[in-house]
């Protein structure tokens, strides 16, 4: 993999900024570092989050299918209990996982959306700039608005599947809680 040579654009120099605008490319830069916190943070809890519930409940069933709590119980005369909550288990955890992706792209499209601000901020004052090509405040105003759009999406779709998450493991400890 090549790297490219970055180079600098724009009139402005660090320099040759006001107060007003050094304050508004670090506010800037504190946005985005603080989204790209987030994202790492929500990652980390997350992770942990999931796979400490699916372990625990998983364990669990597991480790009680063949005691009195669990053993030759069925759901409607035909699925085994045991069989059934681990199913519907593993389907919240699934869902689950894809949520959690969602939610970190949508983190990302957050952060970048940010950084994209600052660079129409540095375009239509002047302030030079270092990438890796020139940038244009009209091509990255039509980022901003699908970074936008995509974001929003996102954090729909993120909220649909959390709840459905949450649905199907509530589902679960009450056929487990209602056939014990």
């Amino acid at each position: 993999m090549t790297s490219m040579k970055r180079t600098y654009f724009g009139k402005k120099g660090t320099q040759d900024l006001t107060d007003h605008e050094k304050s508004m490319i670090q506010a800037y830069k504190d946005r985005f570092a603080k989204w790209h916190n987030k994202q790492i943070d929500l990652l980390t809890f997350s992770i942990n989050f999931v796979f400490t519930i699916s372990i625990a409940i998983s364990g669990f069933i597991i480790s009680n299918h063949d005691k009195e709590i669990f053993k030759d119980k069925t759901i409607c005369n035909n699925y085994s209990l045991t069989r059934t909550t681990l199913c519907i288990l593993a389907f919240s955890l699934t869902i689950g996982i894809i949520a959690l992706i969602t939610r970190l792209n949508d983190f990302r499209l957050t952060k970048n959306t940010i950084k994209t601000r600052r660079r129409i901020y540095e375009l239509n004052n002047e302030i030079k700039y270092e990438d890796t090509e020139e940038s244009r405040a009209d091509t990255q105003k039509n980022k901003i608005d699908n970074l936008i759009c995509l974001s929003t999406f996102l954090g729909r779709t993120t909220w649909i599947l959390f709840y459905l998450q949450i649905f199907l493991l509530s589902l679960t400890i009450w056929i487990i809680v209602l056939n014990v």
